[in-house]
């Protein structure tokens, strides 16, 4: 049996919390809050810098310049904005997608104009992945089938990847290479191209959640109950685990970060956790507030520039945190 003590040390206004790993581990109250609702968030995303937000609130969805704390333009209402669970930003910050799980759409960043919608046919969408210049879309879905959608020709390849439900999907930058967790207890990298299985990953359990990085040398796969690994996707080797001994861990959403040291994770719990890619241990760790009983923090960001973290949660709130790497 696995035991882990750990201790409280106070210093001044911050705390420094020792983990397994023998390691402080950061804590600190966030810099700055701005509340983008006072409605209950159903969906939320961060650009990768955190400098922009879109939040899909009952029936409609708003994108935000975070820099000003205003909207880029008028908020997307109607039909196509009502019950959106998945959206997300292309890295490059010039596209954004809003699904309610049957269709997808895309639109511009600059503008609000829809460059595309998609239907998922008799499908359902467990999640979806975007490109770095959005030009390429992935859609995992509870067939176990994936759809590549190309954004500029408007066309579209079904591929059958899992035998069971996808329940998480990743694409590299180029687009070119994506992770999938399954039900089916597997992680797998394939082509987006033709569909072919580059490397497997078997878990104990059924696989809930998965990450990349954007060269596809670097991935991260967490199950229901205690395996949650980085994955060096060169060789198909297993490499460090999460360096915590608490079981049923989920995540909503996680990247790596500043050039692959840093895996940035946020969870149903409303907290926001930072750990070294190397061996799994955990930097930082950060409560998010909770405006209602059951907080979730729903999208996490990294601004490398000014050498903060950025936090979207379930309450609508956007939150600033300080780290100081060592």
């Amino acid at each position: 049996m696995r035991f882990c003590i750990l201790t409280l040390v106070l210093i001044g206004i911050l705390s420094a919390l020792v983990g397994c790993s023998g390691e402080p581990v950061f804590e600190a109250p966030s810099t700055s809050q701005f509340r983008h609702t006072q409605e209950i968030v159903e969906s939320a995303a961060l650009s990768n810098d955190g400098q922009l937000s879109v939040v899909s609130e009952q029936g409609k969805v708003c994108v935000w310049d975070n820099k000003i704390s205003k909207t880029l333009f008028s908020c997307i209402s109607g039909d196509d904005a009502k019950h959106i669970e998945l959206l997300g930003f292309s890295d490059d910050k010039t596209k954004f997608y809003i699904s309610n799980r049957m269709s997808v759409h895309l639109f511009s960043v600059a503008n609000g104009q829809l460059l595309g919608s998609w239907s998922t046919g008799k499908n359902i969408a467990r999640d979806i992945a975007i490109s770095a210049n959005g030009q390429l879309i992935v859609v995992g879905y509870r067939s176990g089938e994936a759809d590549v959608i190309n954004s500029l020709t408007k066309q579209n390849t079904l591929f059958q990847v899992h035998r069971l439900d996808i329940n998480s999907v990743a694409l590299s930058a180029d687009g070119q290479t994506a992770l999938s967790g399954s039900s089916d207890k597997f992680s797998y990298l394939w082509s987006t191209k033709d569909g072919t299985i580059l490397k497997e990953f078997k878990l104990a359990t059924r696989v809930n959640h998965v990450s990349i990085n954007e060269n596809a040398s670097l991935g991260f796969a967490i199950d229901s109950v205690d395996d949650r690994i980085f994955l060096d996707l060169n060789t198909g080797i297993k490499k460090a685990e999460l360096n915590i001994f608490t079981n049923f861990i989920e995540f909503n959403h996680s990247r790596f970060v500043n050039d692959d040291k840093w895996f940035l994770t946020g969870s149903p719990k409303s907290t926001i956790q930072l750990w070294r890619v190397k061996d799994g241990t955990l930097l930082a760790e950060y409560k998010a507030t909770q405006q209602r009983i059951r907080g979730s923090v729903l999208a996490v960001a990294y601004d490398k520039e000014n050498k903060t973290i950025v936090s979207e949660s379930s309450d609508g709130v956007l939150e600033v945190w300080p780290y100081q790497p060592k």
